[in-house]
């Protein structure tokens, strides 16, 4: 491998979110090639960190088995969103060779509209049935201990939301008492259909960094982190509008656009197409 191209490729790996500002700037389909020669987890990284309209383009211009690996490798939420934004017989296909949990999670989230907080939920969170001991719930814990946030959510054997607990008052807990002794109420909650503009100016992230989300008959179906809602809020802000690549070495950027030929510029585009169309196909 030339060694321009592994640098290009190991600065991927450390930096996706410049190349991805680099790859919008071409058409997709020169970029493709380049994404598709990442490793999965790395294109996975470059196209979550693109425009959603950007995104959804590249994805599907991979092969089924690449477009697999990168909706494998990248946040469920991430995954859905862009699988949202391709042609429905494509998506088809993509999702049905996905794992079955994986395949799943998408598609709940695909039941809800674009711009809800519903298909934009983490649903990958801890929860715990209100009726096991506080020392089945440490168990439950270290054997999935990477599905959790600083506390633990608490639901009933219909998985409708009770409360919560902090991992650290967990293991402070009697042993054989019921974890629902040691939850505290669920007061704060977000609905699958309140829209992403809203959520955005719940007072309640003055003072938490993720919110429970429940459907409409409180069933519990994962997290909105507020990262991940100022990230969204930001992409599609953002959408379709290619960034400077801005405090980076000449070598990566020439290393980087020699893989494939940049986009034609906006000044050479059809006179004929509108700036409002234009903004309409990235939505």
């Amino acid at each position: 491998m030339p060694a321009l191209q592994r640098c290009a490729r190991q600065f991927a790996a450390t930096h996706p979110g410049d190349v991805a500002r680099v790859v919008e700037q071409s058409k997709a389909a020169d970029a493709a090639p380049f994404l598709a020669e990442l490793p999965a987890e790395v294109a996975a990284s470059v196209i979550g960190d693109m425009s959603l309209a950007s995104g959804a383009e590249s994805l599907s211009l991979l092969t089924i088995e690449q477009a697999v690996s990168a909706a494998g490798n990248m946040p469920v939420g991430s995954a859905a969103s862009l699988l949202r934004r391709i042609e429905p017989a494509l998506r088809a296909k993509i999702l049905a060779a996905l794992p079955r949990e994986r395949s799943d999670q998408i598609t709940r989230l695909l039941e809800y509209a674009s711009g809800t907080v519903g298909a934009a939920v983490d649903p990958e969170v801890m929860a715990i049935p209100s009726d096991v001991t506080n020392e089945t719930a440490r168990r439950l814990l270290r054997r999935r201990g990477g599905l959790f946030h600083h506390q633990l959510y608490i639901v009933d054997r219909s998985r409708r939301l009770l409360g919560f607990i902090h991992v650290r008052d967990l293991f402070r807990a009697a042993p054989n008492d019921p974890v629902m002794n040691t939850m505290r109420p669920a007061t704060v909650q977000l609905h699958a259909s309140t829209k992403l503009a809203s959520a955005v100016s719940h007072r309640a992230w003055a003072d938490m960094d993720a919110i429970p989300v429940v459907d409409n008959t409180g069933v519990l179906l994962g997290i909105l982190r507020h990262r991940q809602l100022r990230r969204l809020e930001s992409r599609l802000k953002d959408s379709g509008v290619a960034s400077t690549l801005l405090g980076l070495s000449e070598l990566y950027w020439i290393g980087l656009s020699s893989l494939f030929p940049p986009a034609p510029p906006a000044h050479r585009r059809s006179a004929g197409t509108k700036r409002g169309g234009d903004r309409a196909n990235q939505e």
